[in-house]
Protein backbone atom coordinates (compact mmCIF):
# COMPACT_ATOMS: atom_id res chain seq x y z
CA UNK A 1 0.00 0.00 0.00
CA UNK A 2 2.80 2.39 0.91
CA UNK A 3 4.51 2.00 -2.30
CA UNK A 4 1.25 2.03 -4.34
CA UNK A 5 0.88 5.72 -2.16
CA UNK A 6 3.55 6.74 -3.42
CA UNK A 7 2.37 6.41 -7.30
CA UNK A 8 -0.24 8.09 -9.54
CA UNK A 9 -3.43 7.25 -8.18
CA UNK A 10 -5.40 5.01 -10.87
CA UNK A 11 -8.65 6.83 -12.24
CA UNK A 12 -11.49 6.31 -11.74
CA UNK A 13 -12.89 3.07 -14.67
CA UNK A 14 -16.37 4.86 -14.46
CA UNK A 15 -14.46 8.40 -16.10
CA UNK A 16 -13.52 6.08 -19.07
CA UNK A 17 -9.83 6.50 -18.25
CA UNK A 18 -8.09 3.20 -17.39
CA UNK A 19 -7.33 0.72 -20.25
CA UNK A 20 -8.87 -2.83 -20.40
CA UNK A 21 -5.54 -5.18 -20.65
CA UNK A 22 -7.23 -8.25 -23.02
CA UNK A 23 -5.31 -11.09 -24.24
CA UNK A 24 -6.46 -14.50 -26.31
CA UNK A 25 -4.17 -15.86 -23.14
CA UNK A 26 -6.43 -14.26 -20.36
CA UNK A 27 -3.41 -15.62 -17.79
CA UNK A 28 -0.93 -13.31 -20.05
CA UNK A 29 -3.47 -10.61 -19.69
CA UNK A 30 -3.95 -11.03 -15.75
CA UNK A 31 0.08 -10.65 -15.63
CA UNK A 32 0.62 -7.92 -17.57
CA UNK A 33 -2.28 -5.88 -15.81
CA UNK A 34 -1.13 -6.46 -12.53
CA UNK A 35 1.99 -5.38 -13.69
CA UNK A 36 1.29 -2.42 -14.78
CA UNK A 37 -0.59 -1.56 -11.72
CA UNK A 38 2.41 -1.82 -9.87
CA UNK A 39 3.67 1.31 -11.80
CA UNK A 40 0.40 2.96 -10.75
CA UNK A 41 -0.33 2.79 -14.44
CA UNK A 42 -4.89 2.84 -15.09
CA UNK A 43 -5.09 -0.59 -15.80
CA UNK A 44 -7.48 -3.24 -15.62
CA UNK A 45 -7.80 -6.95 -16.42
CA UNK A 46 -10.65 -8.16 -18.42
CA UNK A 47 -11.45 -11.39 -20.19
CA UNK A 48 -10.81 -11.82 -24.29
CA UNK A 49 -14.67 -12.50 -24.12
CA UNK A 50 -15.64 -9.59 -23.28
CA UNK A 51 -14.34 -7.94 -26.92
CA UNK A 52 -16.15 -10.81 -28.57
CA UNK A 53 -19.67 -8.98 -29.11
CA UNK A 54 -22.11 -10.24 -31.57
CA UNK A 55 -22.09 -7.44 -34.24
CA UNK A 56 -26.03 -6.21 -33.01
CA UNK A 57 -25.28 -6.73 -29.33
CA UNK A 58 -24.45 -4.03 -26.82
CA UNK A 59 -20.98 -2.74 -26.15
CA UNK A 60 -19.54 -4.80 -23.43
CA UNK A 61 -20.20 -3.17 -20.06
CA UNK A 62 -18.44 -5.07 -16.97
CA UNK A 63 -20.05 -4.51 -13.70
CA UNK A 64 -18.04 -2.17 -12.11
CA UNK A 65 -16.68 -0.24 -15.09
CA UNK A 66 -17.79 2.04 -17.59
CA UNK A 67 -17.79 1.32 -21.39
CA UNK A 68 -14.62 0.28 -22.92
CA UNK A 69 -12.42 3.55 -24.02
CA UNK A 70 -9.16 2.02 -24.35
CA UNK A 71 -8.49 -1.58 -24.88
CA UNK A 72 -4.92 -3.16 -24.86
CA UNK A 73 -4.72 -5.92 -26.89
CA UNK A 74 -1.22 -8.40 -25.75
CA UNK A 75 -0.37 -10.85 -28.20
CA UNK A 76 2.89 -13.42 -28.19
CA UNK A 77 3.69 -12.38 -31.76
CA UNK A 78 1.76 -15.20 -33.31
CA UNK A 79 -1.33 -12.82 -34.49
CA UNK A 80 -4.31 -15.24 -35.88
CA UNK A 81 -6.33 -13.50 -38.18
CA UNK A 82 -8.99 -14.50 -35.47
CA UNK A 83 -7.63 -11.91 -33.26
CA UNK A 84 -7.43 -9.35 -36.10
CA UNK A 85 -11.21 -10.27 -36.83
CA UNK A 86 -12.49 -9.47 -33.04
CA UNK A 87 -10.54 -6.22 -32.73
CA UNK A 88 -11.87 -4.87 -35.84
CA UNK A 89 -15.25 -5.88 -34.99
CA UNK A 90 -14.83 -4.49 -31.71
CA UNK A 91 -13.62 -1.07 -33.38
CA UNK A 92 -15.99 -1.16 -36.14
CA UNK A 93 -18.80 -0.14 -33.20
CA UNK A 94 -17.14 3.10 -32.51
CA UNK A 95 -16.57 2.26 -29.26
CA UNK A 96 -12.89 2.43 -28.05
CA UNK A 97 -9.17 2.55 -29.17
CA UNK A 98 -7.19 0.13 -29.37
CA UNK A 99 -3.40 -0.30 -29.16
CA UNK A 100 -2.22 -4.08 -30.35
CA UNK A 101 1.33 -5.36 -28.04
CA UNK A 102 2.59 -7.57 -30.32
CA UNK A 103 6.37 -9.00 -30.88
CA UNK A 104 5.68 -10.35 -34.48
CA UNK A 105 8.42 -8.55 -36.38
CA UNK A 106 6.05 -6.94 -38.86
CA UNK A 107 2.45 -7.60 -37.80
CA UNK A 108 1.46 -7.69 -41.47
CA UNK A 109 -2.26 -8.60 -40.62
CA UNK A 110 -3.16 -5.49 -38.58
CA UNK A 111 -2.84 -3.00 -41.68
CA UNK A 112 -6.58 -3.52 -42.64
CA UNK A 113 -7.27 -1.54 -39.65
CA UNK A 114 -4.93 0.75 -39.80
CA UNK A 115 -6.62 3.37 -42.15
CA UNK A 116 -8.27 5.60 -39.49
CA UNK A 117 -6.39 6.21 -36.18
CA UNK A 118 -8.55 3.95 -33.74
CA UNK A 119 -6.03 1.05 -33.32
CA UNK A 120 -2.25 1.75 -32.84
CA UNK A 121 0.31 -1.31 -33.29
CA UNK A 122 3.40 -1.38 -30.92
CA UNK A 123 5.89 -4.40 -32.30
CA UNK A 124 9.33 -3.49 -29.81
CA UNK A 125 9.84 -5.27 -26.83
CA UNK A 126 8.98 -3.14 -23.75
CA UNK A 127 9.89 -2.71 -20.41
CA UNK A 128 7.20 -2.90 -17.57
CA UNK A 129 8.27 1.13 -16.80
CA UNK A 130 7.80 1.90 -21.16
CA UNK A 131 4.48 -0.12 -21.19
CA UNK A 132 2.80 1.88 -18.36
CA UNK A 133 4.30 5.21 -20.09
CA UNK A 134 2.75 4.08 -23.14
CA UNK A 135 -0.60 2.79 -21.24
CA UNK A 136 -0.36 6.92 -19.64
CA UNK A 137 -0.15 8.32 -22.86
CA UNK A 138 -2.59 6.02 -24.87
CA UNK A 139 -5.53 7.30 -22.13
CA UNK A 140 -4.65 10.41 -22.73
CA UNK A 141 -5.39 10.32 -26.81
CA UNK A 142 -1.77 10.58 -27.73
CA UNK A 143 -1.07 8.37 -31.02
CA UNK A 144 1.71 5.61 -30.22
CA UNK A 145 2.31 4.91 -33.85
CA UNK A 146 4.28 7.06 -35.80
CA UNK A 147 2.49 8.41 -38.96
CA UNK A 148 5.09 7.28 -41.41
CA UNK A 149 5.02 3.68 -39.79
CA UNK A 150 1.40 3.81 -39.84
CA UNK A 151 1.78 4.54 -43.59
CA UNK A 152 4.05 1.86 -44.04
CA UNK A 153 2.97 -0.81 -42.43
CA UNK A 154 -0.99 -0.37 -44.17
CA UNK A 155 0.93 -0.17 -47.96
CA UNK A 156 2.75 -3.38 -47.06
CA UNK A 157 -0.30 -5.05 -46.15
CA UNK A 158 -2.28 -4.01 -49.01
CA UNK A 159 0.50 -4.88 -51.70
CA UNK A 160 -0.19 -8.47 -49.52
CA UNK A 161 -3.65 -8.47 -50.27
CA UNK A 162 -3.35 -7.63 -53.97
CA UNK A 163 -1.18 -10.99 -53.64
CA UNK A 164 -3.62 -12.74 -51.43
CA UNK A 165 -6.40 -11.69 -54.09
CA UNK A 166 -4.55 -13.87 -56.66
CA UNK A 167 -3.94 -16.80 -54.72
CA UNK A 168 -7.42 -16.45 -54.02
CA UNK A 169 -8.69 -16.73 -57.38
CA UNK A 170 -5.74 -19.50 -58.01
CA UNK A 171 -7.28 -21.23 -55.07
CA UNK A 172 -11.02 -21.27 -56.35
CA UNK A 173 -10.14 -22.58 -59.79
CA UNK A 174 -9.17 -25.74 -57.51
CA UNK A 175 -11.84 -29.04 -57.21
CA UNK A 176 -13.41 -29.47 -53.86
CA UNK A 177 -12.04 -32.65 -53.96
CA UNK A 178 -8.65 -30.71 -54.42
CA UNK A 179 -8.67 -28.04 -51.81
CA UNK A 180 -9.33 -30.79 -48.95
CA UNK A 181 -6.16 -32.78 -49.86
CA UNK A 182 -4.55 -29.48 -49.97
CA UNK A 183 -6.15 -28.63 -46.68
CA UNK A 184 -5.19 -31.95 -45.02
CA UNK A 185 -1.90 -31.43 -46.15
CA UNK A 186 -1.38 -28.37 -44.24
CA UNK A 187 -2.84 -29.46 -41.14
CA UNK A 188 0.55 -32.17 -41.31
CA UNK A 189 -0.78 -35.28 -42.44
CA UNK A 190 1.29 -37.13 -45.26
CA UNK A 191 0.00 -38.79 -48.46
CA UNK A 192 -1.34 -42.20 -46.91
CA UNK A 193 -2.83 -40.11 -44.12
CA UNK A 194 -4.81 -38.29 -46.50
CA UNK A 195 -5.87 -41.12 -48.15
CA UNK A 196 -7.15 -42.76 -45.37
CA UNK A 197 -9.05 -40.00 -44.02
CA UNK A 198 -10.52 -38.73 -47.55
CA UNK A 199 -11.20 -42.76 -48.11
CA UNK A 200 -9.66 -43.00 -51.30
CA UNK A 201 -6.06 -44.41 -53.23
CA UNK A 202 -2.54 -43.17 -52.14
CA UNK A 203 -2.17 -43.07 -55.81
CA UNK A 204 -5.20 -40.61 -55.70
CA UNK A 205 -4.24 -38.23 -53.43
CA UNK A 206 -1.07 -38.19 -55.45
CA UNK A 207 -3.03 -37.10 -58.43
CA UNK A 208 -5.00 -34.56 -56.91
CA UNK A 209 -1.19 -33.29 -55.57
CA UNK A 210 0.15 -33.46 -58.97
CA UNK A 211 -2.92 -31.25 -60.79
CA UNK A 212 -3.31 -28.55 -58.01
CA UNK A 213 0.01 -28.41 -57.97
CA UNK A 214 0.03 -27.61 -61.74
CA UNK A 215 -3.01 -25.20 -61.21
CA UNK A 216 -1.61 -23.46 -58.80
CA UNK A 217 1.96 -22.90 -60.18
CA UNK A 218 3.68 -24.54 -57.61
CA UNK A 219 6.74 -26.23 -57.96
CA UNK A 220 6.38 -28.26 -54.45
CA UNK A 221 4.15 -29.79 -52.45
CA UNK A 222 5.21 -27.33 -49.39
CA UNK A 223 5.21 -24.63 -51.66
CA UNK A 224 1.44 -25.41 -52.77
CA UNK A 225 0.67 -25.64 -48.71
CA UNK A 226 2.17 -22.16 -47.87
CA UNK A 227 -0.23 -20.85 -50.75
CA UNK A 228 -2.76 -21.88 -49.02
CA UNK A 229 -1.86 -20.48 -45.37
CA UNK A 230 -0.88 -17.41 -47.26
CA UNK A 231 -4.30 -16.98 -48.03
CA UNK A 232 -5.72 -16.48 -44.27
CA UNK A 233 -2.57 -14.42 -42.91
CA UNK A 234 -3.13 -11.28 -44.71
CA UNK A 235 -5.49 -10.39 -42.09
CA UNK A 236 -8.72 -9.45 -44.56
CA UNK A 237 -11.00 -12.15 -43.57
CA UNK A 238 -14.56 -13.13 -44.77
CA UNK A 239 -13.93 -13.58 -48.65
CA UNK A 240 -12.84 -16.96 -48.97
CA UNK A 241 -16.21 -18.43 -48.21
CA UNK A 242 -16.31 -22.07 -48.35
CA UNK A 243 -14.40 -22.41 -51.36
CA UNK A 244 -11.21 -21.74 -49.56
CA UNK A 245 -10.87 -24.05 -46.46
CA UNK A 246 -8.67 -22.21 -43.44
CA UNK A 247 -5.92 -24.79 -42.67
CA UNK A 248 -6.88 -26.78 -39.21
CA UNK A 249 -4.47 -28.39 -36.35
CA UNK A 250 -5.04 -32.14 -36.84
CA UNK A 251 -5.84 -33.87 -33.55
CA UNK A 252 -3.42 -36.52 -31.97
CA UNK A 253 0.44 -36.42 -32.71
CA UNK A 254 0.53 -33.13 -34.24
CA UNK A 255 -0.59 -29.99 -32.90
CA UNK A 256 -1.31 -26.74 -34.18
CA UNK A 257 -0.33 -25.35 -37.33
CA UNK A 258 3.39 -25.13 -36.95
CA UNK A 259 2.92 -28.84 -37.18
CA UNK A 260 5.48 -30.93 -39.47
CA UNK A 261 3.89 -30.65 -43.02
CA UNK A 262 3.65 -33.92 -44.96
CA UNK A 263 6.10 -34.45 -47.65
CA UNK A 264 5.61 -37.42 -48.95
CA UNK A 265 4.09 -37.16 -52.74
Amino acid sequence: MSTRAAQEPVPDPAHGTVAWVVSPHDLVAQAVAEALRTTGAPAEFHAWEQLLVPADGDAATPSGSGPAAHVMVILDGVDRPRAVEAVGRFVARGQARVAVVTSAPNALVWGGLLQGSSVDVVTVTTSVEQLGDMVRRFVAGDPLMDAERRKALRADWLDALDKRHHLLAQMRGLSRQQLRVLELLASGRRVPEVAEVMGIADGTVRSHVKTLRSKLGARTQLEAVAMLRQVHEVGDVGETGDLVPRPRARTGAFGGLGAPIGSGA
